[in-house]
């Protein structure tokens, strides 16, 4: 039988060419060829080499010498383990989330934030106890990253470092202790910029003392410490974690 999608016999799945076709491949030929990816294209299986310096093992060291707060992922959080591609576990958490939007993401594509608290709300998630959705928005980092003529390091980290104080405290004026919510990026950037600038701050002690200063003056310490987060979480991963339940209770086909 031919192939015809909207009049043309030559497309393929989805509108694609050709040759995408359905496999029909029964169930454990499927798992063969999913193990076979794998095993041969999945990047998680590749030698890498000499694994990297995960910067987690440092936070530990400067929480224990009394220097940082690190705030951490809980069982509270109903978290979720995934591989990353440098080989060690992230933890993902599903619940008890904040959510860290962008003034550029929010104003020009309004339909990724909708779309996770829709989500969420499907799944029956409290507001201001099983997400934060916080009217007191954060600054948006994005500009300041690629745009600004004066952004540099330290002005990147204290920015970084006022949101996230934000996300730790937020939970307080709801009746919960510090810590409650963990902060959910949406922005692409500002995710990968905080990733970035987070290894900074623990790694250059200079670094750390200059935002100290700044985040003093603005009242943003915790018992005089920087509060720095044990993961930086994308909106994306939440999204990756929960795609089953998603699928199962939500999807109709």
């Amino acid at each position: 039988m031919s192939n015809i999608v909207g009049g043309n016999e030559n497309q393929g799945v989805a509108g694609h060419g050709s040759f995408f076709q359905q496999t029909n491949l029964s169930g454990a030929e499927a798992a063969t060829a999913t193990e076979w990816v794998r095993k041969h294209v999945d990047k998680r299986t590749v030698d890498l080499g000499e694994r990297m310096d995960d910067i987690r093992d440092h936070m530990w060291e400067l929480e224990k010498d009394g220097q940082i707060i690190v705030h951490r992922i809980t069982d509270a959080h109903k978290p979720i383990e995934v591989q990353t591609l440098f080989g060690w576990t992230k933890k993902v958490p599903t619940t008890q989330l904040w959510h860290h939007k962008s003034c550029g993401q929010c104003g020009n594509i309004p339909g990724y934030p909708t779309s996770l608290l829709w989500f969420m709300n499907k799944f029956d998630f409290v507001p201001g106890k099983d997400y934060l959705d916080e009217t007191d928005q954060t600054s948006c980092t994005a500009w300041n990253y690629h745009g600004s003529g004066i952004g540099n390091v330290e002005s990147l980290a204290a920015v970084f470092m006022r949101n996230f104080h934000q996300a730790y405290i937020s939970g307080k004026q709801h009746g919960m202790e510090a810590g409650h919510f963990f902060p959910l990026v949406h922005c692409g950037t500002s995710f990968g910029n905080y990733k970035e600038i987070r290894k900074y701050l623990v790694e250059s002690a200079e670094l750390r003392e200059r935002v100290t200063k700044i985040l003093g003056k603005l009242g943003r310490l915790v018992d005089g410490k920087l509060v720095i987060p044990e993961e930086i979480i994308h909106y994306s991963e939440w999204v990756h974690v929960m795609r089953n339940r998603i699928a199962s209770e939500l999807q109709t086909v």
